[in-house]
């Protein structure tokens, strides 16, 4: 009788211990995607910075600036230094394009020269090839490196 009631307690702690290991597996994978989900909230932010410079920089308002700027700052706490400096560096080329664009429309004659034309168009160069540069700095951090159970049951 005593055989019989030692292996049903080991059955159902093992049982327990099972459990106990599936529920700790699923709190880690709903971590993984929480975070995941904050990253992917910062890049749709710089995205759609880039997709406005590129198709009308005169639409980038205070309101997408404020958008960007607290896009930059989560960023220091969910990417690597890397993506922060690429955030920085995209940041000047903004504003660059931004601060060229405001002085072309006070001023007439310095766009007759062409020099502060070709700052922008250089700074704006810049932000598009967020596609080529930025991307990939992204995805390094948002890629799931285990995408099937390594076992089942």
């Amino acid at each position: 009788m005593q055989v019989v009631q030692w292996t049903i307690a080991a059955i159902t702690a093992i049982f327990v211990a099972v459990v106990a290991f599936l529920q700790w597996r699923t709190a880690q994978q709903k971590a993984v995607l929480d975070l995941f989900d904050r990253r992917r909230a910062i890049y749709e932010t710089v995205r759609k910075a880039v997709e406005t410079m590129t198709s009308n920089s005169n639409a980038f308002d205070q309101g997408r600036e404020i958008e960007f700027m607290d896009a930059m700052e989560r960023a220091y706490f969910f990417f690597g230094d890397d993506v922060v400096a690429y955030l920085d560096r995209l940041w000047k080329a903004i504003s660059e394009v931004r601060d060229a664009d405001g002085m072309m429309k006070q001023n007439p004659v310095l766009n007759a020269l062409g020099k502060l034309s070709e700052q922008r168009t250089a700074a704006l160069k810049r932000v598009t090839k967020f596609h080529d540069e930025g991307k990939p700095l992204f995805a390094r951090y948002m890629r799931f490196s285990q995408t099937v159970p390594i076992w089942r049951l």
